[in-house]
């Protein structure tokens, strides 16, 4: 395998997020893992009343800024996305409600190797985690996750709508407008990017005309 090759596998692979029942490679490099509990292992979230708790239970906030694994506390719960997060404290609850794109799992926590691959989504588990550009994606098993180490500019974006063109300027002007990393609406797991924040929020008023069919 060539050097560069090997060196860029190497550091997203250094990357990876250790779990229950993470490989020998991620054990060796140092991360901690939580505790296992069962009812927090079998997917990207758990169900809690009536609301799906993503991520097992624990907090975005700390797997992104901190690279590590925090039980979250229902008492700092956010609902995004027809997911509920939660937050081991009120800081990490507003850091991500000041910016919840950032910290919502990519394609909502499912598999974007799976919906490439076989054209349809399954749930990612939070046992086989990877961050890649400061996005967390989550695969059902560590055949994915390798996928996705291997050849990650395949599968890093298949959950951006409409290849990030803006819905509403298609919809309302008949134009193919790009829009702006800035300016995203997640729905439905899927990333919209728009050019302004007048398109934006006409999305956030009325998703049902501007999503993509």
């Amino acid at each position: 395998m060539p050097r560069t090759i090997r060196h860029g596998l190497m550091f997203l692979l250094a990357l990876s997020l250790g779990l229950p029942a993470f490989s020998a490679a991620l054990a060796q490099s140092g991360t901690k893992a939580p505790p296992t509990t069962a009812a927090r292992i079998q997917g990207s979230g758990t169900t809690q009343g009536q609301s799906q708790v993503a991520l097992g239970g624990y907090c975005p906030v700390c797997v992104i800024d901190m690279k590590k694994w925090v039980q979250g506390d229902p008492r700092f719960s956010v609902s995004q996305d027809g997911k509920t997060y939660l937050f081991p404290g009120e800081e990490q609850r507003r850091s991500f409600l000041n910016n919840p794109n950032k910290y919502t799992p990519a394609l909502g926590g499912d598999c974007t190797v799976c919906l490439v691959e076989m054209g349809k989504t399954m749930p990612g588990s939070i046992r086989f985690a990877t961050l890649h550009e400061g996005r967390l994606f989550l695969f059902p098993s560590a055949e994915q996750k390798q996928m996705f180490a291997k050849n990650p500019a395949k599968y890093a974006d298949v959950d951006l709508a409409a290849e990030g063109k803006c819905t509403v300027c298609r919809i309302d002007m008949q134009q193919d407008v790009r829009g702006k990393p800035e300016f995203t609406v997640v729905h439905e797991g899927l990333r919209y990017w728009f050019p302004a924040a007048e398109q934006q929020q006409k999305f956030v008023n009325n998703p049902d005309k501007y999503e993509v069919q």
